[in-house]
């Protein structure tokens, strides 16, 4: 079991079995959480009188500075939504919910926590990694792409359920920049589309982005 307190989170199991005792529980404060990776789903069915009934989920990982690695799976109560709503994708990708304020509390503390010690690794010239990401002062390295910092347009978590462009569907991060190499000619931007889970601590890359930007 997962609960949050006001100063990090406590870890608890029952019993281990074959009348072993369960294990202490163990209290995290949110310095000891390194890293953190978030995806939402959303599921649906077609109902009655062209109505699809759909329910939010909410995949959650955290690591913490011990090794242990806990993944939760929540999910909102399912609801009715018009068929056309669903179908055109006009619901919010972070919708009203029960779970996600929980969910922003976890993240809010975690990037606070992350944010200093990942600035002042940057200052003192070093490197940070954010999966196939790894940001640097000047910028971000993806494969064998060098993204400057002032070259990135938007940088955020989104999730799409209904598209045009399948290949769009699900949870990623999503990035545009200037592609310097594009000319007068060429397009000007790119567009980079990472699936979510594959990008830890996707929030304070977002912080850092933002500043660096700025």
């Amino acid at each position: 079991m997962l609960s949050v307190h006001r100063s990090g989170v406590m870890l608890s199991a029952g019993d281990g079995g074959d009348g072993q005792a369960a294990p202490a529980p163990r209290m995290y404060p949110w310095a000891e959480i390194t890293h953190l990776w978030f995806a939402n789903d959303l599921e649906g069915h077609s109902s009655a009188g062209d109505t699809v009934v759909t329910q939010w989920l909410y995949i959650q990982r955290l690591e913490f500075a011990d090794g242990t690695v806990v993944t939760s799976r929540l999910a909102d109560p399912p609801v009715t939504t018009p068929g056309d709503v669903f179908r055109t994708g006009q619901i919010a990708d972070r919708p009203p919910s029960s779970i996600w304020p929980l969910m922003a509390h976890i993240h809010t503390h975690v990037t606070e926590a992350q944010l200093a010690k990942a600035k002042a690794t940057l200052a003192a010239g070093g490197r940070v990694d954010f999966g196939p990401l790894t940001a640097d002062g000047d910028g971000l390295d993806y494969q064998d792409i060098h993204i400057p910092w002032e070259d990135i347009t938007v940088l955020r978590y989104s999730f799409v359920h209904a598209s045009v462009d399948e290949d769009e569907l699900g949870a990623y991060l999503r990035m545009e920049f200037r592609d310097r190499e594009a000319g007068a000619y060429g397009f000007p931007f790119r567009w980079l589309r990472i699936p979510a889970l594959d990008v830890p601590d996707v929030e304070l890359l977002e912080q850092l982005a933002a500043e660096r930007r700025a």
